[in-house]
């Protein structure tokens, strides 16, 4: 069994490693005025498409390298392996800051998807958590897409109040077929219910944190609801100055002893001071 640990390294890449990036200097932001991938056996039409993709965009010069590799997982090609990109300025287009950026990558085999499998699921059939993922039986296995079946499959988990669901997927390859099955293994957890409204920054007008923390005793106690949670911000969300986006205004904290997901309400910034 080939073990699928991709998407956590991938989110963990965006979510510490970038970040961190994003503080170097300006000198390591890459503008891509042509990109050339060496292989002796990567079919054109993909060439092209992953050319197309990274032409005059800027990248830090850490990460050209993993997004080349991501883009060609994308196309199939799980095994791609790909050696660290050399950059240059030819004089022509160095004026205008362009870079040649020249790759060589062994892609390997491309392969197709043959379905996908849910184990230990009890709380939706296994039918509509395989709807949640684009990829149909047959079409190039794309790794972009099994990410964000995955992620769509962690959102409707919370609508019923599983927030702290496990989905551990691992991959089994048949190398003579080029073909991968994808087995997604569920810890669904336990249900949570909504817990305690906490309120931070500046009433907005005289009575408005009794008036939230009256509005939110419809909710607590009640089964946590992503989608019942962002409905009420929107009712709401004048009421505290902050946005309607509910990762920009709210911090969701699960406590696993009661189980209860306290939140907190929190004003941006920028509106404190108006």
């Amino acid at each position: 069994m080939h073990i699928f640990v991709r998407y956590l390294a991938v989110f963990l890449l965006a979510s510490a490693g970038l970040g961190q990036l994003c503080f170097a200097k300006a000198a390591n932001n890459i503008r891509i005025g042509k990109l050339v991938i060496e292989s002796n056996s990567l079919p054109d039409a993909d060439r092209d498409r992953i050319v197309h993709s990274f032409q005059h965009k800027t990248y830090l010069q850490a990460e050209i390298g993993v997004r080349i590799g991501v883009a060609l997982r994308n196309l199939g090609y799980d095994r791609a392996v790909v050696d660290e990109p050399k950059i240059s300025f030819p004089p022509q287009s160095e004026r205008k800051g362009m870079a040649r950026v020249t790759v060589k990558v062994q892609q390997g085999a491309q392969y197709r998807l043959v379905e996908i499998h849910f184990q230990k699921v009890t709380i939706f059939p296994a039918t509509r958590l395989r709807n949640l993922f684009s990829v149909r039986s047959g079409e190039i296995f794309n790794e972009g897409k099994m990410e964000l079946g995955l992620e769509d499959l962690r959102k409707l988990y919370e609508t019923r109040g599983y927030v702290n669901l496990a989905a551990v997927p691992e991959t089994s390859i048949d190398e003579s077929r080029r073909t991968i099955d994808l087995f997604i293994d569920i810890d669904e957890g336990k249900p949570y219910s909504f817990g305690q409204l906490r309120l931070e920054g500046i009433e907005p007008y005289a009575g408005a944190g009794q008036a939230l923390l009256n509005s939110w005793k419809t909710l607590e106690g009640k089964r946590y609801n992503s989608l019942k949670l962002e409905h009420w911000l929107l009712a709401h969300h004048l009421d505290w100055n902050v946005g309607t986006r509910v990762l920009d205004s709210m911090r969701m904290t699960p406590d696993p002893v009661s189980p209860v997901v306290n939140v907190k309400l929190t004003q941006w910034p920028e509106r404190l001071n108006q």
